[in-house]
Formats: C-alpha cells, structure tokens, sequence
C-alpha cells in the first residue's frame, strides 16, 4: 500500500501566532519566486544548490513595496518556504521512487524496506522540523523578530530536506 505523506508547513501557525490570522503570501510576494525553482534545478552540486537558499526572500525583500518591514521580511520568507514546499513534496516523490525501485531490485524480501524507512523518516522530520522552528518562534517572546525568525526557520530547514531529497533521488545535474 502505498502512502503519501501530509507535508504541511508551518505557515499557518506561525502567522496565526504573529499576526492573529492566516498565513497568505501573495503578490507583490510570489512574483519573486519562480527563480528559486530555476535554480535548484539548474544546480550541478549540493553547493550550487545551497546557495539558491534565499534568493527569492533576497529579492523580495528589495523589490515588494513593503520588503524591509517586519511583515513584509516575513511574508518574504513565507513566500519562498512555500516555493521550497512544492519542491519538498516532487523531491520527496521522486525518492520514494526511486526507494521503491531498490525494494524491488531486491531478492530477499526482509530487506525491501527503503520507502518504508523513507515514510518514516519524512515524517519525523516533518514533526521535528515544526517543533524546531516553533521553538525558534518562542525564543523571541512577544518582539517582532520571533516572525522573521520562525519563517527562516522554516525557509531554511524545508529547503536543505529539499536538497537532501534530491541528493537522495540523483543528485544534481542530471535530470
């Protein structure tokens, strides 16, 4: 049987907690960043890879009317971890296949547990990934930097599960 995990960012709670309602990064924000898929995927290394980790909140934060405020920092940040979201969930896809792939390949069944063990490990990163950047949140008490902060933090640690997932699947270059 085959599962697919919830992959569910934070985004929502950490606006919720900042600003009293939904999370909705919209325009001026999204229009900064369809350059952070061109360059994930125009990436020949882990490190080229790496430096495209954000681009998109770079260029948003200089070119949204409202990018050096606080909100507008944050909503920079969200913006690009929900760009890095969709790439989480095609990578996360692309591994379990090929997961699957090396479970089938595999002559004794009491081995063939890869996707399994990747089910697994996506969502205990999932869970630790949240309460890692709610903890991040939190450390700022009740000043303006705990949203900046929290959406970093989500930024940040969705887009290296990403490059791992990719790692994982092929690596970079050759696709």
């Amino acid at each position: 049987m085959t599962r697919s995990v919830p992959i569910r960012p934070i985004l929502g709670v950490l606006a919720t907690l900042a600003l009293g309602g939904p999370a909705q990064a919209e325009a001026p924000y999204d229009s900064y960043m369809g350059r952070v898929s061109d360059c994930v995927v125009s990436a020949a290394s882990l490190e080229d890879a790496r430096a495209c980790i954000g681009i998109g909140t770079q260029a948003c934060m200089e070119g949204a009317p409202d990018g050096q405020t606080t909100v507008g920092m944050m909503q920079c940040a969200q913006a690009e971890a929900a760009a890095w979201d969709v790439l989480l969930n095609a990578e996360y896809q692309r591994a379990r296949d090929v997961a699957r792939q090396g479970d089938t390949a595999e002559t004794q069944p009491e081995f063939q547990r890869a996707a399994e063990t990747l089910l697994e490990a996506q969502r205990a990163w999932i869970a630790y990934r949240d309460a890692n950047c709610a903890m991040e949140y939190a450390q700022w008490g009740s000043g303006s930097m705990r949203m900046t902060a929290g959406s970093s933090c989500l930024l940040d640690m969705t887009a290296e599960r990403t490059l791992d997932l990719r790692a994982y699947a092929g690596g970079f270059g050759n696709r």
